[in-house]
């Protein structure tokens, strides 16, 4: 697969709208519900790059999450259209990891960002394995559009402890 900067720059990995019962105690969305729609991100990231369903079932592997960051900037509510931009930030034989950033589609703010780390696994081994070639090429013609635009926001972020 030949990837084109028009197809990444930016990578819409999902768009949506907030349905009524996404919808918490104070009006908006609840973070569960957040962490739903970046693991749709991840789902049409990993998909677009090569590792869908056809992939899992070829090859007996797929990717499992080991980290992730949440930070929330702004509330979404009910009926807003939303988008996820995915920007890859590095990988290597065994792990990558990757930024959804997630938008009012409509209004166009920023309401969310998330930082993900996620292994290649063998699914019936349970336990990381290197990728195939094709999906390291496919990352790095991602990577290589993806790199020369800004990071986007609140990589690297923790959570600050008062202990």
């Amino acid at each position: 697969m030949k990837i084109q900067p028009r197809d990444v720059d930016p990578l819409v990995s999902y768009r949506g709208q907030v349905p009524a019962d996404w919808l918490d105690y104070n009006g908006h969305m609840n973070v569960a519900y957040y962490m739903h729609v970046f693991c749709h991100g991840t789902d049409g990231f990993l998909e677009f790059s090569g590792a869908d369903q056809n992939y899992r079932a070829q090859t007996g592997c797929s990717t499992f999450v080991v980290e992730n960051h949440v930070n929330y900037m702004r509330e979404l509510r009910l009926g807003a259209k939303m988008r996820v931009e995915t920007r890859l930030l590095g990988f290597d034989r065994k792990k990558l990891s990757y930024h959804h950033t997630l938008f009012h589609d409509t209004e166009g703010y920023l309401a969310a960002t998330s930082e993900w780390i996620s292994v290649h696994v063998d699914l019936k081994q349970r336990q990381s394995c290197p990728m195939p070639d094709f999906l390291l090429k496919n990352l790095e013609e991602i990577l290589e559009i993806q790199k020369k635009k800004p990071l986007p926001l609140n990589i690297g972020r923790s959570i600050m402890s008062w202990a």
